[in-house]
């Protein structure tokens, strides 16, 4: 059977808020481990800072690893925070589906953040914007833009970066309005928790269903049988708007995990094709530059 990968561009006109004073976090005692990564690593030649931590205290897993180009001349580099999956209870930093992009020139912030075995929501996407914050307010410190950014992230991880890309004035979520990303990467992650039960059932997937209900448990504190308001409140599909940025979703049509409805195979190298390389590259080249509506659907 033939897996579908869609691509689709979701632009809107940006609108400007005033900017507000906030406090910068200072850099941890902790500056982290430094690794340099030959031509031959997934990354090409890079300079990677591993298990940066982002509070001044933080558990096991609040912490990113920041992986830099190695040519300094082009700094500040345009960054891209990326947020991994895994349920939103298992996973780690490495799961980075855009490594590539270092190659073209893009920093990557790939960031940890605390397991909804450990606290429930909105735990995961506090940590997300507690990273997020942190990093830019030490850009120049690690020679990245605090400007040019985007966020994106894979499954769970798709799914807390639509949150940190969309729900700018959430303050229960951590969200600084003044940090706006210009660009969002959504990969096969769920947008809509309300509608997840019935997308499902629609395909049949019992696996899924079964695998959904456990994950948003857990998330939520609540069964998932009935619409509610705290599903309402996870999910990045509340908080779209004439002012969002630019979203590119990549959905594979066989998905049994999260339905191709949801970001209107799950995972695996059909992601990291060159095609899909190209088209990625290309959406963010645009959003950082002059943002262009445009679609596409790739067969692979």
């Amino acid at each position: 059977m033939k897996t579908i990968a869609f691509l689709r561009l979701l632009v809107a006109v940006t609108s400007l808020t005033a900017f507000e004073v906030f406090a910068q976090p200072a850099l941890t005692n902790d500056p982290g481990t430094v690794e340099v990564l030959p031509a031959s690593s997934p990354y090409g030649e890079a300079t990677a800072i591993r298990n940066i931590p982002y509070v001044t205290h933080p558990t096991p897993r609040q912490n990113f690893d920041l992986i830099l180009p190695t040519n300094k001349g082009n700094q500040p580099f345009p960054l891209v925070v990326w947020i991994h999956g895994g349920a939103w209870m298992l996973g780690i930093k490495e799961w980075d589906n855009v490594k590539y992009l270092v190659r073209h020139g893009y920093a990557i912030a790939s960031i940890d953040y605390r397991f909804s075995t450990e606290a429930p929501f909105p735990t995961q996407i506090q940590d997300c914007n507690t990273a997020l914050n942190f990093i830019l307010a030490h850009a120049t410190h690690y020679g990245v833009s605090p400007r040019r950014f985007v966020v994106g992230g894979g499954s769970a991880g798709g799914h807390l970066a639509l949150l940190l890309g969309l729900a700018r004035e959430e303050r229960d979520f951590g969200a600084d309005p003044s940090n706006r990303p210009l660009a969002i990467l959504d990969f096969f992650g769920p947008a809509d928790f309300n509608r997840m039960k019935d997308d499902l059932e629609m395909i049949h997937s019992e696996k899924g269903l079964e695998s959904f209900k456990d994950a948003e448990r857990k998330l939520l504190g609540a069964p998932v049988e009935q619409p509610s308001d705290k599903a309402k409140l996870a999910s990045p599909i509340t908080y779209v708007s004439a002012g969002s940025p630019p979203v590119l979703i990549l959905q594979g049509g066989k998905d049994d995990q999260v339905p191709a409805s949801q970001s209107a195979g799950h995972d695996g190298p059909l992601f990291s094709t060159p095609k899909i390389e190209s088209k990625v590259v290309d959406f963010l080249n645009g959003a950082l530059e002059k943002p262009v509506q445009t679609s596409a659907h790739l067969p692979e």
